[in-house]
């Protein structure tokens, strides 16, 4: 086994053991200065971050988008240690105590026509902390997930998700199609991720205005199991996390090819848009959801201290 992959692997063992020992507070405060860290010393695919920007925020200044830009490393920062604590029993409770959630009527109205839920989503807000509050809960969930190059991270995180009850279990996207049309079909809530690039295997969409390519697997599914599909949001702010979920009316296309499911898939877009702009600094933005970065940003050491 490569070395690299034991080092990596020995990193998040210590991460774990400091988010396990602190206070949940503390966690979080400990993960935000690491955003700073990463933010001042080695600020990951700050290109791509601010070209994003540049789509979705065409009319916010350079100083704006630094500002935004700073702060996801941040948040991102706190979700990494609040992921990693989430072992500790007490964290735990925490989140059952501390989270609020809006329509559940709609998810438990959609289970009851027994075909299963497409719950789409955004890597947005604290969506690990939507997973482990579903796995808490007792609600069936089936979340997507690509086996990663390192077997002992990938075993790391893996089991790190199944670790909170026996409502979740994880389907390597190696499984495909056939996997996901079963958990439907034992009427359990499939997650799955709308903002990523599929390139050549997805299909044409506008997002934000600007051509990129979705999976077309949300309509295919829908056409082959006739599942309710629906969205997600977990927004997570001062300790709280506040889960909303909601109907998506996206009815079921007659006819299966790229005209309809970009058409599907589009519509479907529209209802998450507004939520990427009323917190942006809680969207993972380092996807190359529009392709490589078109312009180069120069940072100047002024700007990094003073955002």
């Amino acid at each position: 086994m490569k070395f690299k992959y034991k080092l990596e692997y020995s990193l998040l063992l210590f991460v774990r053991f400091i988010a396990i020992v602190l206070p949940l507070k503390t966690s979080e405060w400990t993960g935000r200065r690491l955003g700073d860290i990463v933010w001042y010393i080695f600020p990951y695919r700050f290109q791509v971050m601010i070209n994003n920007m540049d789509i979705v925020f065409p009319d916010k200044p350079y100083s704006e988008k630094l500002r935004i830009a700073h702060n996801v490393y941040r948040f991102y920062g706190m979700m990494v240690m609040q992921f990693f604590g989430q072992t500790k029993k007490k964290n735990q409770k925490i989140l059952l105590e501390n989270t609020r959630v809006k329509g559940i009527h709609y998810l438990n109205q959609a289970l009851e026509r027994g075909k299963g839920v497409i719950l789409t989503a955004l890597h947005y807000g604290n969506w690990e902390y939507l997973g482990t509050w579903m796995n808490l809960s007792g609600i069936k969930m089936s979340a997507i997930y690509k086996i990663m190059k390192n077997p002992l991270s990938d075993a790391f995180f893996l089991n790190l998700r199944l670790s909170f009850g026996d409502s979740m279990e994880m389907i390597s996207t190696q499984n495909g199609m056939k996997a996901y049309q079963h958990a439907l079909k034992n009427n359990r809530v499939l997650a799955v991720a709308i903002d990523q690039n599929a390139h050549d295997k997805g299909v044409k969409v506008k997002f934000f205005n600007n051509i990129t390519s979705i999976a077309k697997g949300t309509s295919v599914l829908q056409f082959r199991t006739d599942a309710s599909v629906m969205g997600v949001v977990p927004i997570y702010e001062s300790g709280r996390l506040n889960i909303t979920f909601f109907p998506v009316d996206l009815e079921k296309p007659e006819t299966l090819n790229d005209q309809t499911i970009s058409e599907s898939i589009q519509k479907l877009l529209s209802y998450y848009e507004p939520v990427i702009t009323t917190k942006p600094e809680q969207w993972m933005w380092f996807h190359k959801l529009w392709g490589k970065p078109l312009k180069k940003y120069k940072r100047s050491i002024w700007d990094t201290i003073r955002y």
